[in-house]
């Protein structure tokens, strides 16, 4: 991708620069260069000073911590970014970034980064997002990293291809929320969401299109997120969120939401072209006293069978 109208309209739909300005963004990031990786090749490594901020323009990078052949801890694809979290720490990487696929790279420094910032409304904002939510992932490694030191033995709990959790960290951490949140008297709202007709969406558009989909609403659920949420891709189409300390009524306002945005965003592969947005059934349950959590995910199923019965593309509870 060398067009420079089609890299900034990727731009414009990327979580750092979304809803910026187009005049703002091209006046900020008129002067940035492209960089290619090779598949398997490091882009960053930890302790490294890095004053750059990337933009995946095709392609996919990982993140690894410890080694770079380590499984990864998070998976990024077009249109997401790289490389900030070192603005918070003195210019120093704290993990090792390795180009998944072959990439195309647009890299923009840290100074025209804060001086878009500083012109935008928008853009602080959206940085501040993506910042809390790395901060919030990175302080769950830390935890995690000790409770392995101490001897607890963990699975792969790595969704490879969102970058999000798997259900075998549902089964552990929305057990300890939701008792967590049962001992303060508070409520918890589930959300199980799946994919209207998702395997016709593979058939048309082959595999990378249906992966490329998931991906897409995985980045859509983390955008909508608070910073306490959690999210995981549950099984195959479907994914599951858990909103801490959130009755029923405000978990309904938050699942219409993410409903709206997902069903207006594109799904736009590594080759650039762009398919249609996809739809989702989204079915809620709400935290009750002495809940089980098998109880809690068996009411947001029976709701999600409504949603999914009465034509998808809505919420129920």
């Amino acid at each position: 991708m060398t067009n420079a109208f089609k890299i900034l309209d990727l731009l414009l739909e990327s979580p750092l620069f979304h809803d910026v300005q187009r005049d703002v963004l091209s006046r900020h990031l008129s002067m940035v260069n492209c960089r290619s990786l090779k598949k398997g090749e490091i882009l960053l490594t930890p302790r490294q000073y890095n004053d750059l901020i990337y933009v995946i323009l095709s392609g996919r990078l990982s993140v690894h911590n410890g080694q770079p052949d380590n499984e990864p801890i998070a998976l990024f694809g077009q249109g997401e970014c790289v490389g900030e979290m070192s603005m918070l720490d003195d210019g120093e990487v704290s993990v090792y970034v390795v180009a998944d696929t072959d990439c195309d790279l647009l890299t923009i420094d840290h100074l025209s980064v804060w001086a878009l910032i500083n012109d935008s409304h928008r853009a602080a904002l959206n940085m501040l997002s993506i910042l809390t939510r790395r901060t919030h992932v990175s302080d769950q490694l830390t935890v995690d990293s000790m409770e392995q030191q101490l001897g607890y033995e963990k699975s792969n709990l790595i969704d490879d291809l969102t970058g999000l959790y798997n259900q075998h960290w549902v089964n552990e951490a929305f057990r300890k929320q939701t008792r967590r949140s049962s001992m303060n008297n508070k409520h918890c709202t589930l959300i199980l969401l799946d994919i209207d007709d998702f395997n016709q969406f593979n058939v048309q558009y082959g595999d990378l299109g249906g992966d490329q989909a998931l991906r897409t609403i995985a980045q859509t659920m983390l955008d909508c997120m608070r910073p306490n949420d959690m999210a995981a891709r549950y099984h195959a189409a479907r994914f599951a969120i858990l909103l801490p300390n959130t009755p029923l009524t405000e978990g309904s306002i938050a699942a219409e939401r993410l409903r709206t945005n997902i069903s207006q965003k594109n799904v736009a592969v590594p080759s650039g072209d762009v398919l249609p947005a996809v739809t989702i059934s989204l079915g809620l349950s709400e935290t009750c006293a002495n809940d089980t959590l098998e109880q809690l995910i068996a009411r947001a199923e029976s709701a999600l069978l409504q949603a999914k019965a009465a034509g998808g593309n809505c919420v129920k509870f």
